[in-house]
């Protein structure tokens, strides 16, 4: 656009001297038309940059549901759902289907206008010169002269009309992304002064809450009132209590994706920490990336990654999925129990020094668990666990537990 934008401004200064030379009328009536054109051009388009913004966040609608249908086809499936689902994205096609028919609608308009616009600029200027040659003023090759230097001039003056359709799709998609790009910018601002205090948190080589209270992000709810502990230095802390009161929660706050509530948090770097959720994130990549995530670009050679992949009762996994370089679809190929598992493995190559993990072996079997805390333990892991089994208190030394109302206590295994 901005080269279009050049090349008109050398046009009209081209051709606006030798058009002024001959009628100072003709370059009135020409600014006069130029100037209708483009207020009629905007009247279009400013609905037609609405109707492209609509069409660009329903087709993106429509992808998200298709993905969202491949991806939990099987529950969809257990749960007998796949009529509300067809329906589901039978209404987002039809609803992007509706606006691309107002756009073309629109799009049709414009165009009409423009064709029109373009073929009274090859009869305006004869139309105005005509009387002044029969009058015999000025020759005929003056107003064939005219006429060139008419639309040459008008050409430069009616960017904005010739190339509308282009632009309003061109500021659809600036403005979509620029919403991307505002809510990008708010991350990580300090809160507006009278939205109340937040948790503060420092770096240092220990984990510590001190007298924290932590809130929702809506401030609705206060979850955890005045907590104070340190986390035993390679052993394990586990969090427990009824769901909802705020365990997984706790994790957020001292991962610092939360900080609503008072308070302060010591904690190491988030270098040193790695957070397990109970359904890992599986890359899209090959089985040496999955190991290897976050740090996928290390040197780390075969004969450790098989190492490790033993240690977590997934030897086999290199041959059945045919090496470690092949791509596939991890997260459907392989189940929950393993997927969690090779979360562990990509731990024991990480070797953080504090592992927080959410449920993190709630597919896991009594010897897996057991197997793979003991590995945690062996490698000097500090380690604070969430979750209901019984089995977990065994394999830590504190119980945290959240009672609800924000009331917790602290006790020995």
């Amino acid at each position: 656009f901005l080269s279009i934008l050049f090349f008109s401004l050398v046009q009209l200064v081209s051709f606006i001297g030798i058009l002024w030379s001959i009628s100072v009328t003709l370059v009135l009536i020409l600014i006069a038309y130029a100037g209708i054109g483009t207020a009629i051009a905007m009247f279009f388009g400013k609905r037609l940059i609405h109707l492209n913004f609509q069409q660009l966040k329903k087709e993106a609608d429509l992808r998200y549901g298709l993905v969202h249908v491949r991806d939990n086809a099987e529950s969809i499936a257990f749960y007998q759902g796949e009529k509300r689902e067809a329906g589901q994205v039978r209404r987002r096609l039809a609803e992007a289907i509706a606006n691309l028919r107002f756009l073309i609608g629109w799009e049709r308009n414009l165009e009409l206008f423009t064709k029109g616009y373009e073929y009274i600029i090859i009869v305006l200027p004869i139309v105005v010169m005509a009387p002044l040659y029969f009058a015999g003023e000025i020759k005929f090759g003056v107003v064939t002269q005219a006429s060139s230097a008419f639309i040459q001039v008008l050409s430069a003056l009616s960017i904005i009309v010739s190339q509308f359709e282009q632009l309003s799709s061109f500021v659809a998609g600036i403005s979509r992304l620029e919403t991307f790009s505002a809510a990008i910018d708010r991350q990580g601002e300090p809160a507006a002064a009278g939205e109340g205090p937040e948790i503060a948190s420092t770096e240092e080589p220990r984990l510590a809450l001190e007298k924290v209270t932590l809130l929702t992000p809506d401030r609705g709810q206060t979850l955890i009132r005045e907590i104070s502990l340190e986390a035993p230095t390679g052993r394990g802390l586990l969090i427990v209590g009824p769901s909802g009161v705020g365990k997984s929660s706790l994790l957020r706050a001292i991962a610092g994706l939360w900080h609503t509530g008072e308070g302060r948090i010591a904690r190491p770097p988030l270098s040193e920490m790695l957070f397990l959720p109970q359904r890992p994130y599986m890359v899209l990549g090959s089985l040496r990336e999955q190991l290897l995530y976050p740090q996928v670009d290390r040197n780390v050679d075969e004969g450790q990654l098989r190492e490790i992949l033993e240690r977590v009762n997934l030897a086999d996994l290199p041959e059945r999925v045919g090496g470690f370089d092949r791509e596939l679809d991890w997260g459907h190929l392989l189940s929950l129990g393993e997927q969690q598992r090779l979360a562990f493995a990509r731990l024991l190559l990480t070797k953080p020094g504090y592992a927080f993990l959410d449920e993190a072996t709630s597919a896991l079997d009594a010897a897996n668990e057991t197997q793979l805390y003991g590995e945690m333990r062996n490698a000097g892991t500090t380690y604070i666990s969430v979750g209901h089994r019984p089995s977990l208190p065994a394999f830590h030394d504190q119980v945290l537990e959240l009672t609800g109302g924000g009331q917790w206590r602290l006790r020995p295994t």
